[in-house]
């Protein structure tokens, strides 16, 4: 038994103290376990790092707060504020209670069940026999995981958001995951903003961009982005790729997109698409569409193709184009009609092609040459105005 006076502390102590338990020669080798309950005996030692090794307070001196000291809980229920929360802390060592310490192991074997129940915080820290420090931090009623080893943390904090709420945040650094998990799961997210980033612009030895790899097998996909009641107001898809290979095998692809403006630019050195299916069908509604292509493309489509066009279609070619029709050739435009071409143009059709007018045809040329086989023509009038007429024929037959 013992009491402790002044400095403003009073109060008693029961100590039950087995130093030098293992008979050491020195006191650096000495090893000792106590057990004080009461008052603390000497609250100069207290956490002290440079207390005898005896005490344990150097160990002690590693735990002096807890993460809820200063975690922003402002509004929450069952508010105390942070100034509150840490004076209640610098208390720790030198409050009193029961203290107990030993230099050589502690077992604790319960064969029923054990309770344990904490008023207060709890904190615990394990050394691993040296210097990599891992524990537990339980307070304010929340868990956090603590090590030096890697970087892992898990703050929770009380915020103002969605009308006064706690907020996870998880932060994880060098670690590896693998996770295998048998069963469904569901992911939903509200929040104002989410970001997900791999690799970097500049990447270094330490943070290298990784290779990505992504294969799923399943019975069905559904993939939804927005909806008719509530559009999203703007998607940006951005790619920049030395090399790019898409494959797509299906027995039949359906491609609606119905939009007010559509633009498309492709600028490439060589561009090849290839697809192979029995029936493609694409349809596209809009206002306007735009599409312009810089470079060389080439495009092979083997089967039949539906192309429908509703409302104004613009397409501009600065180079030259090549057009070739093997099989009959069926073009409909219902609509007025312009086609401008600033360069050469060449049209080849390998078999028969039909033209024809409904309503007057008007063609203004500059300089026209026609180079014709055999030509036949049937009208009911013809009228021929012009400065010179000239005809250069071996037989001119009139009927």
């Amino acid at each position: 038994m013992g009491t402790r006076e002044g400095e403003g502390i009073n109060g008693k102590y029961l100590l039950i103290e087995v130093p030098n338990f293992n008979d050491a020669a020195s006191d650096a080798e000495a090893m000792g376990s106590y057990l004080r309950l009461g008052a603390v005996k000497d609250p100069s030692l207290a956490a002290s790092p440079s207390a005898p090794r005896a005490t344990g307070e150097d160990l002690a001196a590693r735990v002096t707060s807890f993460i809820d000291d200063t975690r922003k809980r402002d509004g929450c229920p069952d508010f105390l504020p942070e100034a509150e929360r840490q004076a209640e802390t610098a208390k720790l060592h030198t409050k009193g209670g029961w203290r107990d310490h030993s230099d050589g192991n502690r077992i604790t074997t319960t064969r029923g069940d054990k309770v344990e129940v904490i008023k207060g915080n709890y904190r615990m820290l394990v050394l691993g026999r040296q210097e990599d420090t891992a524990g537990w931090d339980v307070s304010g009623g929340h868990i956090q995981d603590a090590t030096d080893l890697w970087t892992a943390a898990t703050t929770i904090e009380w915020v103002q958001n969605y009308n006064g709420t706690w907020k996870v945040t998880e932060k994880t650094e060098k670690g590896d995951v693998d996770t295998t998990y048998h069963g469904d799961t569901f992911d939903r997210f509200y929040g104002n903003k989410q970001t997900s980033i791999t690799g970097s612009e500049a990447p270094t030895a330490e943070r290298p961009n990784p290779t990505c790899l992504s294969s799923t097998w399943a019975q069905r996909i559904e993939s939804y982005t927005g909806s008719a009641a509530c559009p999203v107001p703007q998607i940006l898809d951005e790619t920049w790729a030395d090399q790019i290979a898409s494959k797509t095998t299906a027995t039949a692809i359906s491609d609606e997109t119905t939009a007010q403006t559509i633009s498309s630019t492709t600028s490439a050195t060589s561009i090849s698409d290839e697809t192979a299916a029995s029936t493609v069908s694409s349809t596209t509604t809009a206002s306007l569409v735009s599409d312009t292509t810089i470079g060389e493309v080439q495009s092979v489509t083997i089967g039949n193709t539906s192309d429908v066009t509703i409302g104004n279609a613009a397409s501009i070619t600065v180079g030259a184009t090549e057009e070739v029709t093997i099989g009959g050739l069926v073009e409909l435009t219902i609509a007025a009609m312009l086609e401008v071409s600033l360069t050469v143009g060449v049209s080849i059709n390998m078999g028969p092609k039909a033209e024809l007018n409904l309503t007057n045809r008007q063609e203004l040329s500059q300089f026209r040459t026609n180079v014709k086989n055999i030509c036949s023509s049937v009208s009911s009038a013809e009228s021929v105005s012009t400065g010179a007429y000239n005809v250069m024929s071996g037989v001119i037959n009139l009927f």
